[in-house]
């Protein structure tokens, strides 16, 4: 277990600097958006390009984010059934649930990664104000599904309790 240990240390780590980035990357939104009314105001152009930029950082955080959410546990999550059963079977539902989106998770990587491989293959282009390859967005989301994948198998391990949880939490209270 102590490799496990490491593993999801490593892992919380780079979540968290994920995390990090995508904050970093939100406040640079709102400068560079507040720099381009400026200089529309001002009749001095515009920055081309920003909006599809912002698009794509933001794709890629919210995708990459995800797994960080689901290991605070503070992704959405409908808990009426869950809190109105026995904590046994709460427990044991929470279980099958983990399950479940490892099942979902790789099979979306499986069908991810197909696409990316035809991507890859034919060469196919996003072509809006740039030219980007797809294969790189489709890469977003496989790497996303895949750490998804990793995150829902580690909470099975831990008992559904996200290691940064509160005493309280962990305590199953």
């Amino acid at each position: 277990m102590q490799a496990f240990a490491i593993i999801d240390r490593a892992l919380g780590a780079a979540y968290a600097l994920v995390g990090l980035l995508v904050g970093v990357t939100i406040g640079g939104f709102a400068l560079s958006i507040s720099i381009d009314l400026t200089l529309r105001l001002i009749g001095w152009g515009n920055l081309s390009g920003l909006n599809e930029i912002i698009e794509y950082l933001l794709f890629a955080g919210v995708f990459l984010g995800a797994p960080w959410v689901l290991r605070q546990g503070a992704h959405v999550r409908v808990d009426l059934l869950v809190s109105n059963l026995p904590a046994g079977l709460s427990r044991v539902l929470d279980k099958l649930l983990d399950l479940a989106g490892c099942v979902i998770c790789g099979l979306l990587v499986h069908y991810g990664w197909v696409s990316l491989d035809a991507a890859w293959m034919f060469q196919s282009m996003q072509h809006k104000y740039f030219v980007m390859p797809e294969w790189i967005l489709l890469g977003v989301f496989v790497g996303c599904f895949v750490l998804l994948f990793i995150e829902f198998l580690f909470r099975l391990i831990r008992g559904g309790v996200a290691p940064e949880a509160p005493a309280t939490e962990a305590a199953g209270l």
